[in-house]
């Protein structure tokens, strides 16, 4: 039996739930194909800037997306192992300047509150997708479980492993970037006051390394994310058991604060960070990726879900707009991709400024502004996609795109893979 709809989307994470929701927001139907057995979301958190805030909002959550949002007052910055104060950033004023607050969600809870909005039927869950063909009328999916769907049109938002991505391109596997991080999660209750500061978020940067540590869940939970340069391959995988004695030993003399935020740990995760180069492969023709699908990014400017949840307010409106979802495709990678790739390249710069070997050379680059890319982002928390989704983005000069040369043309040759 073969299933027929208009739009399919392949993924059912945060990139595909808001993509649902966006479609239903705007009055179009889609059904949603979600590998897993029920939704869920791997991970202990994800942070919002203002922008995406807005395009949450714009999808019709609003208040479900504030009621288990945690907003922090801001983000201190020290020295991992003398301790020295950094830089404070004040996310309440960055709040008051774009109209939007900066929130950090339990993944869990942010997924449950994009999927209590929508309407189950539309939600096929246990179909992982095995092959794709794209034909001139429509896009044949065939899943593992032998359920085969004719789509006129796909959205694919099947992560950075995507499925649709590689019938698209071939073999465009992303690399393994020299990076490693662990997480975990700590009950709030055992977690001492003083450990992260009065605003319940701090960062420590270092040589070759950084730590994050900051509440969800409305205070109850706090969430560790560190990120560090590894010659050691790692493998990728959110859910590899780590050592939490060996996630102490990758941080040497931990000033009192971190020293002590790491003793309390004692469940934790490993893996490794992959990426691909910035280009344009975001899809053809009855085709169109989205989020880590199209764009996949180093975890530096805590962007990677935020530029999901833009591409899908983004998309929508297109789709909303156009009577030829081929041509709102198109003008959907006109307006996102020069605005992602700067993105992209922004979380590079923020990797390189966090892990400098020179603290004396870091500390100088934040009070010259010409390091740290915090403070210079009004490009980026500034950009309204409910108002501005149709307009060509502004991004920051050192972070734009060079013109296209020869080489930037796309394979526009049929994908068929198994």
């Amino acid at each position: 039996m073969v299933m027929k709809c208009r739009i399919a989307i392949v993924g059912g994470g945060l990139a595909g739930a808001a993509t649902l929701n966006a479609l239903h927001t705007f009055g179009i139907e889609a059904e949603l194909f979600e590998a897993a057995p029920a939704l869920g979301e791997i991970g202990a958190a994800v942070s919002c800037s203002p922008q995406a805030v807005k395009a949450l909002w714009g999808l019709g959550a609003k208040g479900r997306i504030d009621a288990v949002g945690h907003r922090s007052p801001g983000e201190y910055t020290r020295n991992m192992q003398s301790g020295e104060f950094l830089q404070f950033r004040d996310r309440f004023k960055l709040a008051e300047k774009w109209g939007a607050p900066y929130y950090s969600f339990h993944r869990a809870d942010l997924l449950d509150a994009l999927a209590a909005g929508l309407d189950q039927s539309h939600i096929h869950l246990g179909h992982r997708l095995a092959w794709v063909n794209e034909r001139s009328d429509a896009v044949e999916l065939v899943f593992e479980n032998g359920t085969r769907v004719e789509a006129e049109y796909v959205i694919g938002a099947d992560g950075v492993k995507s499925v649709l991505r590689q019938a698209l391109y071939g073999d465009d596997n992303p690399t393994y970037t020299g990076q490693m991080a662990w997480r975990a999660l700590l009950d709030a209750s055992i977690v001492p006051d003083w450990i992260l500061e009065p605003s319940g978020q701090t960062e420590w940067v270092g040589p070759g390394a950084h730590v994050r540590a900051y509440y969800i869940r409305q205070k109850k939970l706090v969430n560790i994310v560190t990120q560090q340069d590894t010659a050691e391959w790692v493998e990728e995988s959110w859910n590899k058991q780590g050592d939490p004695d060996e996630m102490r030993a990758s941080f040497e003399n931990p000033e009192p604060r971190l020293k002590e935020l790491l003793g309390l740990v004692t469940k934790c995760m490993k893996w490794g960070l992959f990426a691909r180069p910035i280009n344009d492969n975001w899809g053809r023709g009855r085709i169109q990726l989205i989020g880590d699908a199209a764009h996949a990014m180093v975890p530096n400017a805590g962007q990677g879900a935020c530029q999901a949840f833009e591409d899908a307010y983004i998309l929508g409106r297109w789709l909303s707009a156009s009577a030829d979802p081929i041509q709102a495709f198109n003008e959907f990678r006109r307006v996102r991709i020069p605005r992602v790739h700067g993105v992209q390249r922004l979380s590079l710069a923020n990797l390189r400024f966090k892990h400098m070997k020179d603290s004396q050379a870091q500390k100088e680059a934040i009070v010259t502004g010409k390091g740290s890319v915090h403070g210079t982002n009004d490009w980026l928390y500034g950009f309204d996609p409910t108002t501005d989704w149709n307009k060509t983005p502004v991004v920051a000069e050192q972070y734009a795109d060079a013109p296209a040369g020869p080489d930037s043309a796309k394979d526009a040759s049929p994908a068929t893979t198994h």
